[in-house]
C-alpha cells in the first residue's frame, strides 16, 4: 500500500512536475555553457587525392575551427590536434562539386567533456580534373649580379629533372620547375651549391629528391677594343736618315675579356716598322708589328704594312755640301 500511494504522489500533477523538471535541465545547461570558453584555431586543409582526380581550382589553405569547452581544456588543446583534410578519392568524373571539409581530433581531445567544434567553411566548392604527373626540367633560379667583367657561361641542376602532379591542363602547361634563389652578388668563379624547388604552382604536387646540384660556370666577359689612328713608330732608322712625312696611322681592334682589356692602354712602341734594313734614301713599304701581351688577338687591322719615305738628315747634307766646296 505504502509503495502505492508512493506512485500516486509521484504522479499526481505530474504534466507539472515533468515541465518543470525540463526547465530546470534547460536552466542548467545553460548555466554549465555560460561558463566554457571559447578558441578559434586556424588548421591547415591537406587535400586527400589518392584517386584519379585532382582540384583544378584554387582552395582555401586553411580553416577555421571554434572550440567551445572548459578553460582546463582550452588551455590544453593545441593547433596541432586538429587535422582538417578533403577526401577526393571517391570522386570518379571531372567537374564541379561541393566537397565537404572533414575534421580529425587527437585521442585526449575525444577523452575531454563538455567539447564542442565548429568549423568554417563546412565545405568547399572545388573542379576536379584527372590527376596526371610527368617529369620536366629543373632551372636554377639566379638572383643578384656576378662581379663587373664577368658572365654566367653556363648552369647544370643534378637531377636534371623533376616528378610533378596535378590537373591535366596544369600538369600539360608546366614546362619547368624552378630552384630557390641562388644569390650570385659578386661571383667571378665558378661554384656549386645546394638547393631546393620552389612550387609556383598551388595546384601542383612536386615530388622532389633529397637534394639538386646547381654548378654555376662563371667566366671573364669577352670585350672588343678598338684602337683608331694609333702612329706607327720607325724603330731602329739608321741616324743618318729621317722620315720626311709625319708617322703612317693604323686603326685595328684588340679582343680579350673586361678585366684584362677595360682598362689597358697601349705602351710606346707598342705598334711599329722595322726600319733597320733601310740603307739609302727612298719610300719603303715595311710591315707593322703591333706588341701584345699573347692574351689578346688582333683583329681587323686596316693595315699590314705601311708606305715610309726617308731621306738624308739635312744637317748630314749640308755637311757634304761644304766638303764638296
Amino acid at each position: 500500500m505504502k509503495i502505492k500511494r508512493l506512485f500516486e504522489k509521484i504522479m499526481e500533477n505530474w504534466p507539472a512536475k515533468v515541465i518543470c523538471f525540463g526547465i530546470a535541465l534547460v536552466l542548467y545547461l545553460v548555466h554549465i555553457t555560460s561558463l566554457l570558453d571559447r578558441k578559434t584555431y586556424t588548421v591547415p586543409l591537406k587535400i586527400v587525392a589518392d584517386g584519379g582526380m585532382y582540384p583544378m581550382s584554387d582552395y582555401p589553405e586553411y580553416v577555421r575551427i571554434t572550440v567551445r569547452s572548459t578553460a582546463e581544456n582550452i588551455a590544453e588543446t593545441l593547433q596541432s590536434d586538429f587535422t582538417a583534410t578533403i577526401d577526393l578519392t571517391k570522386y570518379e568524373k571531372e567537374g564541379s562539386f561541393s566537397i565537404p571539409v572533414s575534421v580529425h581530433l587527437s585521442p585526449k581531445l575525444l577523452l575531454m567533456d563538455p567539447f564542442e567544434i565548429k568549423l568554417n567553411p563546412e565545405s568547399v566548392s572545388m573542379r576536379l580534373e584527372e590527376k596526371t604527373l610527368k617529369y620536366v626540367s629543373v632551372t636554377p633560379a639566379l638572383s643578384g649580379e656576378v662581379r663587373h667583367g664577368y658572365t654566367v657561361t653556363k648552369t647544370t641542376v643534378e637531377p636534371a629533372t623533376v616528378e610533378i602532379t596535378g590537373p591535366r591542363r596544369s600538369v600539360d602547361e608546366t614546362k619547368q620547375v624552378y630552384t630557390s634563389a641562388i644569390d650570385v652578388t659578386s661571383l667571378s668563379e665558378s661554384k656549386t651549391v645546394e638547393a631546393s624547388l620552389q612550387n609556383i604552382n598551388s595546384l601542383l604536387a612536386i615530388n622532389p629528391a633529397k637534394s639538386y646540384t646547381v654548378r654555376i660556370e662563371v667566366a671573364e666577359e669577352p670585350l672588343v677594343k678598338k684602337f683608331t689612328d694609333v702612329p706607327v713608330r720607325l724603330l731602329f732608322l739608321p741616324e743618318w736618315f729621317e722620315a720626311e712625312e709625319e708617322a703612317p696611322k693604323i686603326s685595328f681592334d684588340v679582343a680579350g675579356t673586361v678585366p684584362m682589356l677595360e682598362d689597358y692602354d697601349l705602351s710606346e712602341g707598342a705598334v711599329y716598322a722595322d726600319c733597320s734594313a733601310i740603307d739609302k734614301a727612298g719610300t719603303y713599304d715595311l710591315p707593322v708589328h703591333i706588341t701584345l701581351p699573347s692574351y689578346f688577338q688582333i683583329e681587323n687591322q686596316s693595315a699590314e704594312a705601311v708606305s715610309v719615305s726617308v731621306r738624308a738628315r739635312r744637317e748630314d747634307n749640308a755637311d757634304l755640301g761644304a766638303e764638296n766646296r
